[in-house]
């Protein structure tokens, strides 16, 4: 279903026309009908001579309300640019066109209205000022249909008009991921809350679970309307009014987003393609601030630019806006940039979840160029090196494509070695990916930390295997991968749950070896009864219980490793004699302290060859 759009200045009889076209009056509030003055949207519908309906989104004229009309001019596919007959083009029809324009919305016509108030001769020269007005826009080339709201001359034409352009729009695009911006909220009595708009990118039904963005209002689809008739499943493309249960309308504003659950996150900052007007005053200067209007919704915007330090009117660039709070928008959405008098610029947004990038790199322009222009495969492995290693889920999600685009166009990359599946589940939502380059980038990773880490310990066997991998932030099954794929190609070693180098020995200095033997003879003369308080070097102990020679109990308690396992066969052979046995009486029999004891048994205990039964500790038997 289509949406078309009024544009144009105020007083040119823009709800005249769609009155005279639909039979509805747009205008829906007293003041605006005591005014003659559209204030906020209006909404109509009509049929046309195909059979086929169409949907109306009447904006306000007035430079006041142009806000009002950005709110619902962004989810039109046929512009209908009104112009009066007796004023032709006049400031806010320029503006209105620039933001046609901006929006890139290139397919519409011109309704020369209020015919009936000139002659032939003055009419023919108002087209042709639109004819040149429409040249370097996107309407360029557009028809112009001559109609009188008052007389009905020409509405019939405008109506089959309009019939035929929509024969030639391009197909309503249906990405799975319904969203629909919030143009109107509000309540009523034994429904509850309701909030219209143009839905987008896929299709909701009755009953479905749905969230608002920004704020994450969970709630659910209770009924769906259609130029008033109910509908199970509303289409992409139609202006919806949907009725929602476990929400209250005094919740949701204008601007939000109502959307399926899951993928749409608000975001503080979007990295967009610039355009500055043709016609602006003045350049648009680097971290100038300027209001943004995205989808419905506004908010006051901080504009770095990539690339140099003013945008001169009609150049185009790469920026990124900081905003002041979060916005629920998409990658491809079209925006407007504002100041308090005018529009001064609009683009599309190319990365809704921009990292901070440095001004003037070229890498950086040749990534946002790629995400603006390439194909779903560009797009997905663009995004995919800004995040890697990451979840094929969070992938989908971030790259925004439609699920089987998206799947596709991964599969192909995988399938020529672009793309990298850190473990055996290839397209689970949980499925970690990585590309060719990242892989090898990870891989140094990894191996600078190990060598980073024996340099600084050179004493101990190696960075344990989970330490590595905390480190390097992997799920087990992508860290084993690695593992493998690193163990491989030599490029590090595991030893006894650690990763080394290659070729790397551990060797004591002449001053660390008299310190090691000092301290094996002083725990050997001890036995059971070690020096607790003793401050040994840690890197010495470390070493030591690696090569076997201490056993290292909790309390700072180091015993000889023959001690140790003279102690354990003890402990062996009074479990076994009497079953069961206290503390008190491990202790004695080892001839020990209580705290040396009780360290032992936990460590026993620890490494299953004891088990505690109330105060009491009994073999392991498995």
């Amino acid at each position: 279903m289509y949406v078309i759009g009024t544009a144009g200045h105020v007083d040119h009889g823009k709800s005249a026309l769609v009155q005279a076209l639909s039979g509805i009056d747009p205008d829906r509030w007293a003041e605006e009908k005591a005014r003659g003055l559209t204030i906020d949207l209006g909404f109509a519908w009509c049929e046309l001579p195909s059979g086929r309906a169409v949907s109306i989104v009447d904006v306000p004229g007035h430079e006041r309300f142009i806000k009002n009309m950005l709110a619902g001019v962004g989810g039109i596919n046929l512009a209908l640019l009104v112009i009066a007959a007796d004023e032709s083009v006049m400031p806010q029809t320029r503006e209105h066109l620039d933001i046609l324009d901006l929006l890139d919305i290139d397919r519409g016509l011109v309704a020369l209205t209020k015919t009936d108030l000139v002659d032939e001769e003055w009419l023919a020269l108002v087209e042709e000022e639109i004819v040149e007005l429409l040249n370097d826009t996107a309407l360029a080339g557009s028809p112009i249909a001559p109609v009188s709201a008052l007389t009905g001359d020409g509405i019939e034409e405008l109506r089959t008009l309009i019939d035929s352009l929509i024969d030639d729009l391009p197909p309503i695009p249906d990405q799975g991921r319904p969203r629909m911006p919030v143009d109107r909220a509000f309540s009523i009595s034994g429904f509850g809350a309701v909030v219209t708009g143009t839905l987008l990118d896929g299709d909701i039904s009755v009953g479905d679970p749905v969230v608002i963005e920004p704020g994450r209002i969970e709630c659910r689809v209770r009924g769906l309307q259609s130029h008033e008739e109910s509908l199970d499943t509303a289409p992409p493309g139609a202006r919806t009014a949907v009725n929602l249960s476990g929400v209250s309308a005094n919740d949701i504003e204008r601007g939000m987003v109502l959307t399926s659950p899951g993928w749409l996150e608000p975001t503080s900052a979007i990295d967009i393609r610039l355009r500055a007007v043709a016609g602006a005053s003045r350049p648009l200067p680097h971290n100038a601030t300027r209001t943004l209007h995205v989808g419905a919704d506004e908010v006051q915007a901080r504009i770095r630019l990539l690339e140099g330090d003013l945008l001169a009117p009609g150049d185009s660039t790469w920026a990124q806006l900081r905003l002041e709070r979060p916005i629920a928008a998409a990658r491809g959405d079209h925006f407007v940039l504002r100041s308090a008098e005018a529009t001064v610029a609009g683009g599309r947004i190319v990365d809704t979840r921009p990292r901070r990038h440095h001004r003037n790199d070229q890498s950086t322009l040749q990534a946002l160029q790629r995400l603006l222009d390439g194909s779903p495969d560009d797009t997905l492995l663009t995004v995919l090196q800004r995040m890697e290693p990451v979840r094929w889920s969070d992938l989908l999600a971030r790259s925004e494509l439609a699920v089987e685009e998206a799947t596709a166009a991964i599969e192909r990359q995988i399938s020529g070695g672009s793309v990298v599946v850190l473990d055996e589940a290839v397209m689970s939502d949980s499925a970690v990916l990585i590309s060719d380059t990242g892989l090898g980038a990870l891989s140094a990773r990894a191996e600078a930390i190990v060598k980073d880490y024996v340099n600084s310990n050179p004493l101990r066997a190696g960075l344990p295997r989970e330490d590595l991998r905390s480190r390097l932030n992997l799920p087990q099954r992508a860290f084993s991968f690695l593992q493998e794929l690193m163990t491989e190609s030599g490029q590090l070693i595991v030893r006894d749950g650690a990763f080394d180098l290659p070729g790397r020995s551990v060797a004591l200095s002449d001053v660390q070896q008299a310190q090691v033997d000092a301290l094996l003879t002083r725990l050997k003369d001890q036995g059971v009864r070690p020096d607790t308080d003793a401050a040994f070097d840690g890197d010495l102990l470390e070493y030591l219980e690696a090569q076997g020679k201490i056993v290292r109990l909790k309390g700072g308690v180091n015993l000889d490793r023959r001690t140790f396992d003279d102690m354990v066969a003890t402990t062996r052979v009074l479990l076994e004699a009497q079953e069961r046995a206290t503390l008190a009486e491990v202790r004695d029999r080892l001839g020990t302290s209580r705290k040396i004891a009780q360290a032992f048994l936990e460590h026993l205990d620890t490494n299953r060859i004891t088990r505690r039964v109330g105060d009491a500790r009994v073999l392991w038997r498995g």
